[in-house]
């Protein structure tokens, strides 16, 4: 079976095109719906294909009564507990109906991803063309089989999952219809070390699933990792965006700044022009450096009519347009010889051998 191409809203994300990347705005925002259009800003300047929210109520997310975590080491939360922190971040349907409509003016998609049953429906009637789930609902069947239920694409996250947990949920999205899936590799940890990206799991990955299209979730520093996991194959890549690194929230320092968003999509589309064909043949440019850079074979000393060539009177010398040295062997063993004089040090021609 071959892998399975997937559209959302008229972009192609598959084998033999463009990684398709996600500028994720998370809850960035920090609760104001004017920073969150200021986040779209960026994004549709830096020409992502697409930017992703998180979308919840807090009340269905999480218990009001916990203990006291820290979350990320957050100035945020140093003074308030894990369920008001994130009230902060919470936006209405009304809001979202909103962003929605001003990424169709940016002309960038809109994405998000739902933590509750409630958020799904809100999604749905925004029409979201596909639905993140979040690597901390990867185990919530109940969820998850609401969102199959939908019948669009889903990309799923797999931090903190095992590959048996990872299988197990695969199994059960396409029990439940869903064949537009892409599986993301990303290790949740905000920022995560190089040392626990684990790109390596993309191979293992395509191991397990190999007709699934396979995505990366970065939450390291930098852009090293995104670009390692474009030369793995990955045909989604979603990285944060945030308008200052400095701000109080979760994934601020996480997170690139616009510059630093724009430098990310040119590393990755130029290492996509690197990464070129499958194919190993010589580049046009190559065949004609061919011609200088490599050797011909070459008269040694002055070669009269009717001499043997031998390695006496013939050597290999530059420039490559004339008969290559990988026939240097064969024409002494066939003891050719010379159908005219040949002087020293000259290109020899098919034309001046008798075979």
């Amino acid at each position: 079976m071959i892998t399975k191409d997937i559209i959302i809203e008229g972009k192609i994300i598959g084998k033999n095109y463009p990684v398709f990347l996600i500028a994720e705005a998370g809850v960035n925002h920090n609760g104001s719906l004017n920073l969150a259009k200021k986040i779209i800003d960026e994004a549709a300047e830096a020409k992502v294909d697409a930017i992703k929210f998180q979308t919840f109520i807090t009340e269905d997310l999480i218990l009001k009564e916990i203990p006291k975590v820290e979350y990320q080491k957050s100035k945020s939360t140093d003074d308030e507990d894990f369920f008001h922190m994130i009230k902060k971040y919470e936006l209405s349907q009304k809001e979202f109906q909103e962003i929605k409509t001003y990424c169709s003016k940016k002309k960038i998609i809109f994405l998000s991803t739902p933590f509750d049953r409630i958020s799904v429906e809100w999604l749905e009637e925004l029409d979201i063309p596909a639905y993140k789930v979040g690597s901390g609902d990867i185990t919530n069947f109940p969820l998850l089989k609401l969102i199959c239920s939908k019948k669009k694409p889903i990309f799923l996250s797999t931090g903190m999952a095992s590959m048996e947990e990872v299988k197990q949920t695969v199994d059960y999205i396409k029990k439940n219809g869903i064949e537009d899936l892409i599986i993301f590799q990303c290790t949740t940890n905000y920022p995560a070390s190089l040392e626990e990206i684990n790109l390596n799991v993309i191979d293992s990955f395509k191991r397990e699933f190999p007709n699934i299209l396979l995505g990366f979730s970065d939450h390291s520093l930098g852009i090293e990792a995104s670009i390692g996991a474009v030369t793995k194959g990955v045909k989604v890549i979603e990285k944060h965006i945030t308008l200052d690194k400095s701000m109080e929230g979760p994934d601020h320092k996480a997170s690139l700044n616009p510059k630093e968003m724009r430098q990310w999509i040119i590393s990755i589309r130029n290492i996509e022009k690197a990464l070129g064909s499958y194919e190993k043949n010589p580049s046009r440019n190559e065949l004609e450096i061919a011609k200088i850079a490599r050797k011909s074979i070459v008269s040694a000393r002055d070669i009269n009519k009717g001499d043997i060539l031998t390695s006496e009177n013939i050597t290999t010398k530059r420039p490559g347009m004339g008969i290559p040295p990988i026939e240097y062997f064969t024409i002494i063993k066939k003891k050719v010889k010379a159908k005219r004089f040949i002087p020293i040090n000259t290109l020899i021609n098919r034309d001046d051998l008798e075979y």
